[in-house]
């Protein structure tokens, strides 16, 4: 399906040492997300190929993405680590942002990433000077050499599946017309619920979602804002929340924050 000579030329599959221990099932933190048209396994051609909306599948637009890929080069920098990373239909940069608190105290913030390894990486496609970019909110190390297989596999059963479903007719009734309506054409609602966020969760979501800085925004400036509408403990609850369910994510520290969907 997918024809690259790194497969015969580069040995994809010649690497031993990152395996020497490996289970016979593939690593569990490969679960996918709690929804299919929001978090979906991908090859890197596909992230390489998407508009500049993002990653879509049949028209259902993918916010997080799972690939499982060969790390070919590390850059450290102070604030974000340069990742290129290579599976058998391309190349691409991923970009992780570091903790800067977690790695002064104890330098746990940086995965333990060699060049060579193959790693598996949850994150959102970005455009960044005209190309396509993997901004990483997380990556493990692969553990289990079964697992490059297996992510190929899913990604091949995800793309028939919402190919099927593509298929499907969709009948359209009044009172179900906003739950069809893409989550983006409403981020500017706070009276109803998109995506599982009620109105409150809204509120939060779309300050951070208009940010643009590309640390995204503080945990102070977002408060700020609303504080004279939600107490500080509803407040951080649904921060938590949010970054649990995928919505958002921490940047350069845990004080910043960006939407997996921002502009």
């Amino acid at each position: 399906m997918w024809n690259d000579q790194s497969v015969a030329g580069g040995g994809f599959f010649n690497s031993t040492n990152q395996f020497a221990n490996a289970a016979a099932t593939p690593n569990q933190g490969q679960k996918s997300g709690r929804r299919s048209s929001r978090t979906a396994p991908i090859v890197i051609k596909q992230a390489l190929h998407s508009g500049d909306e993002g990653v879509k599948i049949w028209g259902t637009e993918v916010q997080i993405v799972s690939i499982v890929a060969r790390v070919r080069n590390i850059r450290i920098q102070s604030t974000k680590i340069t990742y290129t990373i290579q599976d058998i239909t391309g190349r691409m940069k991923a970009v992780l942002w570091l903790d800067q608190e977690a790695m002064d105290e104890d330098d746990k913030s940086a995965p333990k990433v060699q060049v060579n390894d193959y790693v598996q990486i949850f994150g959102n496609v970005k455009t960044n000077k005209g190309k396509k970019v993997l901004m990483a909110f997380k990556i493990m190390p692969v553990e289990d050499v079964n697992l490059i297989t297996f992510h190929y596999l899913q990604c091949i059963h995800n793309k028939l599946k919402m190919e099927a479903d593509s298929k499907k007719e969709k009948p359209v009734e009044t009172s179900t017309f906003v739950s069809n309506v893409p989550a983006n054409s409403l981020m500017g609602m706070d009276n109803g619920s998109v995506n599982g966020l009620n109105p409150r969760q809204m509120m939060v979501y779309n300050l951070i979602r208009a940010s643009t800085l590309e640390q995204g925004i503080s945990k102070q400036d977002i408060y700020s804002t609303l504080k004279d509408k939600m107490p500080s403990v509803e407040f951080e609850n649904i921060l938590e929340w949010m970054c649990n369910e995928g919505h958002i994510y921490s940047t350069i520290d845990e004080e910043h924050f960006r939407a997996t969907d921002a502009f």
